[in-house]
C-alpha cells in the first residue's frame, strides 16, 4: 500500500533508515502526490543554474536522482549522459522507467548508495571512473537528509573544473553549518568560484496540497561551485 507524500514527515526523518522506509511507501505515488499536487519547480530551477555555466562536456551525475525528475529535465536540455544515485532502492525503480522523447532510457547507470558512509564497491565500480563534468542535486541536502560533509565525497567524483549546482534548503543551510564547512573547502582548495542563489521550490499557482499556506512560497538555495 502506497501513501499520499508528507512534507512534514518527510522533513521529520532522522536517521537512513527512516529514508528508506519512507520513500519505499511513497516511490510509486510520488510524482503524483508530491512533484504535481506541489506544482515542483526547484529542479528546473537547478538544471538552469547549472546549465547557465555551460553545457557539460562528459556525464553528469545527479545525486538524490529520487523518481528521476531532476535528470528527465537534464536530458530535455540536451545533457547526454546521466547517472543517478539514491538512497531508495524503490525511488530508484521508478527513475528506471523514465524515458526521453526519442524513447531512451533517461540514465545510464542508476546506483543505491547512502552518502552518510562510505561508498560501497558496487558505485565505486561505476562512479570511481566516471570523473563527471557535473554533479546536480535538489531535495537531498534538506531537513532529516544530509548535511555538508557528503559534499567532499562527491568532489572526489568530479573531473577537475567540474561544475556543481547543489539544492540546500535556506533553513538547513544555515542549522547544518553549511556556511562554515564550504569556507573550509574553498580555503583549502578544493573548490572555487561559489555562488548561492536563491528559487522557488513550488509554483504557488499550481500549488494543490493541503499544506499550501505553509510551504508554497517557499524559497531553496542553489549552490553553484567548480570543483578545484
Amino acid at each position: 500500500m502506497t501513501e499520499e507524500f508528507d512534507l512534514t514527515k518527510a522533513y521529520a526523518v532522522e536517521t537512513p533508515e527512516d529514508n528508506r522506509r519512507l520513500y519505499a511507501e511513497w516511490a510509486a505515488s510520488y510524482d503524483r502526490t508530491f512533484i504535481d499536487t506541489h506544482g515542483y519547480v526547484y529542479h528546473e530551477s537547478v538544471v538552469a543554474a547549472l546549465l547557465a555555466k555551460g553545457q557539460p562536456t562528459g556525464p553528469v551525475l545527479d545525486v538524490g536522482c529520487g523518481t528521476g525528475v531532476v535528470g528527465s529535465e537534464l536530458r530535455r536540455q540536451g545533457v547526454a549522459v546521466v547517472d543517478g544515485i539514491d538512497l531508495s532502492p524503490e525511488m530508484l525503480d521508478v527513475a528506471a522507467t523514465k524515458q526521453t522523447v526519442n524513447g531512451e532510457a533517461v540514465y545510464r547507470h542508476l546506483l543505491a548508495a547512502d552518502l552518510t558512509e562510505p561508498m560501497p564497491p558496487s558505485v565505486t565500480a561505476v562512479t570511481a571512473g566516471a570523473k563527471y563534468s557535473a554533479v546536480v542535486s535538489t531535495g537531498a541536502f534538506t531537513h532529516g537528509h544530509l548535511g555538508p560533509d557528503p559534499i567532499g565525497m562527491l568532489l572526489d567524483l568530479g573531473a577537475p573544473g567540474a561544475q556543481f549546482a547543489l539544492g540546500v534548503n535556506a533553513q538547513h543551510f544555515v542549522t547544518a553549518g553549511f556556511g562554515t564547512w564550504l569556507e573550509s573547502a574553498a580555503a583549502a582548495g578544493r573548490l572555487m568560484n561559489l555562488q548561492i542563489v536563491e528559487a522557488a521550490i513550488y509554483d504557488p499557482e499550481r500549488y494543490l496540497a493541503a499544506d499550501a499556506d505553509e510551504h508554497a512560497n517557499a524559497l531553496s538555495s542553489i549552490l553553484l561551485f567548480t570543483r578545484g
